[in-house]
This record gives C-alpha cells, structure tokens and sequence, in this order.
C-alpha cells in the first residue's frame, strides 16, 4: 500500500490520470487530502500536530510501504517550522523517521531547488534549510540532459552504496479513459526509462545542464522572495537574511528589492528589527 498527499496537483484532474498511465493499481493508493478538526471542518494536514493521526490511519490500512509528501514544505504547519531553520525542521523530521523506522515503509519528501544555478552540489540546491537532506537517508536529484535530449536520476547522497550510476527517462503520454461531459480521450504523462544506466555524478550532470544558462535577475528573485515571506506578515530581518542567503541573493540585491517593493522595518517587542509591508494609509517607524 502507499499513502500519498499533494498539495501541488489536482487529484482528480492530474494525480489519478498520471497514476492509471504509470499502470498503478489504485486500489494499494491512499490519498490523503485534508486533516479535520475537533468541530468537523477540514484543513491542511500537518506533519508538526497530526503525526499520531497518520500512525493511526497507517495501522488501520495496513501492510504500507511508501509514504509520498510533496512538497514537504507545505505540510509543515502554516507559520509553526521556520523552514529556513535546521533545528526546527530536524525537529518535525525526526518524529517522522522515527514513525518510519518502526512500522518499515519509505518516505517519500518531494523538495525543490533553490535558485543557486552556478552550485553543483544537488545538497546545497536542496530549497530552504540543509536539514532537509542531512535528515534523509537518500538524496536524489532530477537534471535537465539537454545534449540528449532526456532528463537524469541521478543519486546526490546515499548511505549505503557508492553514487555512480543514474538512470535516465523521457515523458510519454497515454489515454487514461474518457471524459464523460466532453467524451473526449483523457490524456495523462508517464514515465519512459531508459534501458541503460548512465556513468555519471551528480556534478558532472548539473555542471552539463548548467552550461550556456541565462543570467539570472536576482533582484527579480529577491522580490519574490519577499512577497513569499512577507505574505502571511511581518518576519524577522535575520530570517529573511538566512533566506536569501540560501538562495544566493547578495545582501545588496536584498536591501533594493525591498525598496522597490515599499517595505518598511522596525524594532518588535523583542528588540530585533522586522520587515513587513506597511497597511494602506498606514505609517511606519524606522527603516532599517
């Protein structure tokens, strides 16, 4: 059995068409949408409070072997892990991997790069805190071969056997069934492996891929960090520091896109300075 849960796509629209064209058998896939609370209504489930309920729901179903996150970022909790911070993120981790260890299945965490596009260690592309892949067992990365026209697997850590060999793999598309308002074919991707493996590193392959890239505008990049970070309200300077740091935006780059985008800063209850983008006719003291 598998267990999966995915904030990024549809489940019926995207999820269970890819799954039917990777010829999965949908009766050993669980998905898990939303967690509920005391009162009834739903919300997104949380890796930091609702742990025991995914023991619970994995000993009810039984006999499962790989539990799928994607993202892990975005099950979390809304505003309770600082992602950018190892202790935090070990501290969600951990309770999960001990869960894994005793009831023997995989878990699967889904992670995106950062933006960091000249570095070829897939460990520190690995988006927000390194904690995210100090804590796995296995590392893989997926890389562009655009020289042969294919994408790479490729292993960027693994405990137990030597990283030599990757494999690679193309989209194919199939018609999963039809719509029954349009009757028209539904189409689904799925993957085509290729049939050998391929002698090459991680570094080798993202040195490959980042050959010829365009010049990234990381002032762009800033700005949207900060909206990102800023969305939910204000946040301390120094995370928002570590942030782009690990998204190697210059401390110069940073401090411009914040005054593009009107953000203002001052001094919090605990004497550290905040960012945060001020309230229609508001005003804000300090800028820092």
């Amino acid at each position: 059995m598998l267990i999966l849960r995915s904030v990024e796509d549809d489940v019926e629209d995207t999820i269970v068409p890819r799954l039917i064209a990777a010829e999965a058998d949908l009766h050993r896939v669980h998905i898990i949408r939303m967690a509920q609370r005391a009162d009834g209504t739903k919300r997104t489930f949380s890796l930091l409070t609702d742990l025991e309920a995914l023991r619970a729901k994995i000993e009810k179903i039984g006999d499962v072997v790989m539990v799928v996150i994607d993202p892990v970022t975005s099950y979390l909790g809304v505003g309770k892990v600082n992602t950018f911070q190892g202790g935090d993120v070990r501290g969600v981790l951990m309770p999960l991997t001990e869960l894994a260890m005793e009831n023997h299945f995989l878990v699967l965490g889904i992670m995106h790069f950062n933006k960091k596009g000249e570095v070829n260690n897939a460990l520190l592309r690995v988006s927000e805190s390194l904690s995210f892949g100090a804590v796995a067992r296995h590392v893989y990365a997926v890389t562009d071969d655009p020289a042969n026209q294919r994408k790479l697997l490729i292993k960027a850590k693994n405990n137990l056997a030597p990283d030599t060999k990757a494999l690679s793999y193309g989209i194919g598309v199939k018609n999963v069934g039809f719509d029954q308002t349009t009757l028209k074919e539904i189409k689904a991707p799925h993957i085509v492996w290729g049939l050998q493996h391929v002698e090459i590193s991680a570094v080798q392959a993202m040195e490959a891929e980042n050959t010829g890239r365009a010049a990234r505008n990381t002032r762009d990049e800033a700005k949207e960090l900060l909206k990102r970070l800023l969305a939910n309200g204000p946040m301390l300077q120094k995370d928002i520091q570590e942030a782009a740091e690990a998204d190697d935006i210059s401390p110069i780059t940073l401090k411009r896109a914040k005054r593009d985008l009107g953000i203002k800063s001052d001094k919090n209850g605990m004497g550290g300075w905040q960012w945060f983008f001020p309230k229609p006719n508001g005003h804000a003291e300090g800028d820092h």
